[in-house]
């Protein structure tokens, strides 16, 4: 057993509107206390987000535990708050950032003989 049998990661793509960029960035700067601390909680280990300006296209990945909770974050009210905050910014549906799943392709890893 390896530390990385306790984890998973997981990728999506979201799109920025026209001229969010920056933004974008600068509310991820400025993370809310709550937010990081909620997706700490709910197991993440690792989150980063990625530009491709071109298309504004965000690829985020995330390393979380296997037991995450991060379904429970979508019914906190500063969850909802912070759903709100970025709509502007963010291609929506139904209320919530516009996500695609991503499927992983190739992993090098380097726990592993």
């Amino acid at each position: 057993m390896t530390p990385m049998d306790d984890t998973e990661t997981i990728a999506f793509a979201l799109r920025l509107v026209p001229g969010g960029e920056a933004e974008y960035r600068r509310r991820h700067d400025a993370l809310w206390p709550e937010i990081r601390e909620g997706l700490l909680a709910a197991g993440v280990l690792h989150y980063e987000i990625f530009l491709e300006p071109d298309s504004l296209l965000l690829f985020a990945f995330m390393v979380r535990s296997t037991d995450h909770t991060m379904d429970s974050l979508r019914a906190r009210p500063v969850w909802q708050r912070w759903q709100e905050y970025m709509a502007d910014i963010l291609v929506m549906d139904a209320g919530l950032p516009l996500r695609t799943a991503l499927q992983p392709m190739f992993c090098l890893r380097t726990d592993v003989n």
